[in-house]
């Protein structure tokens, strides 16, 4: 089981927007299935809007992709993407900052290509992608 978040907030004068969500996939980039154990609420990180905890199961071979974008008053979107395995150990971060995405931390650094097809996927803008971390052990 694996503990993921789900939020859309935004503050009360409209300036701040946050935009938290969960993708599960697998390496070629497929949306697989899952199953929801629990979902608790939890306080967003504005005003106005949900926020919630939520508990999920996947099958073996998945991974998990948390996506976490932020836009400050100049409209200027900066993100963050965590990439769990079906147990929940990390196996990757990437930061999605001035419309280029680079991988971080990573197990595997082919984790690149499953973040491109997820940004093709969310129609997110993207000039360019690097690898310019450092590899990390992992479970694989």
């Amino acid at each position: 089981m694996v503990i993921v978040i789900e939020e859309k907030s935004i503050s009360r004068r409209k300036l701040h927007r946050r935009r938290r969500l969960f993708l599960v996939t697998d390496l070629k980039c497929r949306e697989l299935n899952y199953r929801v154990k629990s979902v608790t609420e939890i306080k967003p990180t504005y005003a106005r809007g949900y926020a919630k905890e939520v508990n999920i199961d996947v099958d073996e071979g998945s991974l998990i992709l948390q996506l976490d974008f932020r836009v400050n008053p100049k409209g200027i979107i900066k993100g963050d993407i965590l990439i769990y395995d079906h147990q929940g150990n990390m196996l990757g971060r990437a930061v999605y900052r001035k419309l280029k995405v680079r991988l971080i931390e990573f197990v595997n650094p082919a984790l690149i290509d499953v973040i491109k097809c997820i940004f093709r996927k969310l129609k997110l803008p993207v000039k360019r992608y690097g690898v310019i971390g450092k590899s990390v052990k992992g479970s694989h």
